[in-house]
């Protein structure tokens, strides 16, 4: 039977609409806090249990909503912010769509308490899944309170693909962060399952929020402020030396909008390439002004993504104003050019050598091959162990070795209960969300020696390590190491164990560069030749083999 064409019914339309606005908790704070922002509020309440899954409350000091208007609210395309069709293409506010709260309805349980200065009494209005229960007069503070009670439960389909709690609330706490960085006029809150994680003070002032996340002063930010025909860019940028292993401490908005635009990111990483070579990434906060008109935020539902009428003339603008502060920072006399010359010997040009086929034929030590006794010789270039064996000399990349040693002592350590431990005390804050997903890891840590737990505050607690006759002395890193193990936890291309494991042994090992002793190599052989395989954790080779049968050829012997 021919299937017909049917009109949804509105609960339908809802439903499918919520989908495209609303999929994690964070969404539904987004929308509310953006409306809170439009609605002029100097204080932002933001108070979550178990991830925001079973309860969001915002609360404001804004305008508040009109009592006529408050039901009309959560109808699907009611707003305030439009008035005919030409104002979708000069939109001044963060929303504007008047879907959000419609959506959020559809699929939560709502109560929304609001009181407009003009009266002395506010009025309720309890929504259950886009059925209007009750509307009431009560007793309220000015501005508007918005409880979400129990997303999704309407639609288990949806409810089952919410993260765990400490991944929603991380991705609450980031979302906080950014917004309250752009918005330092307005204090923000954030109350987590009853504590308070997160407050800034509304004092207009970049720098203390700077301060309060990333542990940066001023001494460590650039103020930037550049005007050029109708654009405006203003905000703080990192020193050249100030970089971090990945972009979460990138922000910028657009007339305050927070977006997310690729090639904006990557105009600002480019200009830092010139001053900072390691593929590391600045911290920045940026607003851009730029006439309303020039934008269309009209993209997408959640209002992430923006186009730009003139995008090759935005992105030159704040390209070519960001190099030129970076340069500003550098002095003259510090810049300097490297010239390697390449030198040529004549009396080699001839030579029958064949390097290409010589190092291509070169043995790397396979996995059903065991290391004979090794004799050291030497180190060459701070990097390569050179070693004398039964049938030829050894080449040990000092790092790769170093590396595959550490790892299996990690991944043994839950059996040896005579492991010693590095006594330290030290706080590590990487931000809400970083936070909590080191903190999910708790126990796979622990299951190589460390002593963590969470803070009285949130942060991570470091009480102990793992002491592995580490060859070089030196201080661990902890952020650097967390934001590593962040990265390839979020890639998802091992397990978590050998994930935390292999980064472990990489930032513990010796680096190349590293100058080591004839104690301490002798040290690295030995702890090698007992390893269950001779490559590093990654799969790259730790030794190579040069046969003395192919040197006497190469010599004519």
């Amino acid at each position: 039977m021919q299937p017909k064409i049917k009109k949804l019914s509105k609960d339908i339309s809802l439903l499918i609409a919520a989908g495209e606005v609303i999929d994690k908790p964070v969404s539904i704070i987004k929308e509310l806090v953006e409306n809170s922002i439009d609605a002029n509020s100097k204080k932002i309440i933001i108070n979550i249990k178990n991830g925001g899954k079973d309860y969001i409350s915002i609360t404001d000091d804004g305008i508040g909503i009109n009592p006529d208007e408050l039901e009309l609210a959560f109808e699907s395309h009611a707003t305030s912010k439009l008035n005919s069709k030409d104002d979708i293409y000069k939109v001044s506010s963060l929303g504007f769509r008047g879907e959000a709260l419609a959506s959020i309805s559809s699929v939560s349980k709502i109560e929304c308490k609001s009181r407009i200065k003009s009266l002395d009494y506010g009025n309720l209005i309890e929504i259950k899944y886009g059925k209007v229960i009750s509307k009431t007069k009560v007793a309220s503070n000015y501005g508007t309170e918005i409880i979400v009670k129990d997303i999704f439960k309407n639609i288990p389909a949806r409810l089952k693909y919410l993260s765990n709690t400490r991944s929603e609330t991380g991705r609450i706490g980031q979302f906080i962060q950014s917004v309250s960085i752009s918005y330092p006029k307005i204090s923000f809150e954030l109350i987590v399952d009853g504590k308070k994680k997160y407050q800034t003070k509304g004092d207009n002032s970049k720098i203390t929020i700077f301060n309060q996340l990333y542990k940066l002063l001023s001494k460590d930010l650039i103020s930037v402020d550049f005007r050029e025909n109708s654009y405006q860019l203003s905000g703080y940028i990192s020193k050249p030396n100030k970089n971090f292993g990945n972009r979460s401490r990138m922000n910028f908005t657009a007339n305050g909008r927070v977006i997310k635009n690729s090639k904006i990111f990557y105009s600002i990483e480019n200009a830092y390439r010139y001053f900072n070579k390691n593929k590391k990434f600045p911290i920045f906060n940026l607003n851009l002004t730029i006439p309303f008109n020039e934008v269309d935020v009209n993209i997408h539902p959640q209002k992430y993504e923006i186009k730009f009428e003139k995008e090759s003339e935005v992105i030159s603008f704040i390209y070519n104003n960001i190099l030129k502060v970076l340069n500003s920072e550098i002095p003259s006399e510090n810049i300097k050019i490297d010239i390697e010359q390449n030198k040529v010997v004549s009396e080699y040009e001839n030579t029958d050598f064949d390097q290409t086929d010589f190092f291509e034929n070169n043995e790397e030590i396979s996995l059903k091959k065991v290391l004979p006794i090794l004799r050291f010789i030497g180190q060459i270039k701070n990097t390569f162990i050179l070693c004398e064996g039964p049938d030829g000399l050894y080449i040990i990349d000092q790092h790769a070795a170093h590396e595959r040693i550490l790892f299996e002592k990690f991944m043994k350590i839950k059996s040896d209960e005579n492991f010693q431990t590095l006594g330290i005390l030290r706080y590590v804050d990487l931000g809400i969300l970083k936070n909590q997903i080191i903190l999910e890891k708790i126990e796979k840590f622990k299951e190589m020696g460390w002593d963590i737990e969470e803070s009285a505050t949130g942060e991570i607690l470091v009480r102990n390590l793992p002491f592995l006759g580490i060859y070089k002395t030196k201080e661990v890193d902890l952020n650097n190491l967390f934001e590593t193990i962040i990265l390839d936890l979020e890639a998802n291309t091992d397990t978590p164990s050998n994930i935390i494991a292999k980064r472990l042994a990489c930032n513990n090992a010796v680096k190349a560069g590293d100058k080591l002793s004839e104690k301490e190599s002798e040290k690295l052989i030995s702890d090698l030749e007992k390893t269950e395989v001779p490559w590093d954790p990654h799969g790259r080779p730790a030794v190579v083999k040069l046969e003395f049968d192919k040197l006497s050829r190469q010599f004519g012997r």
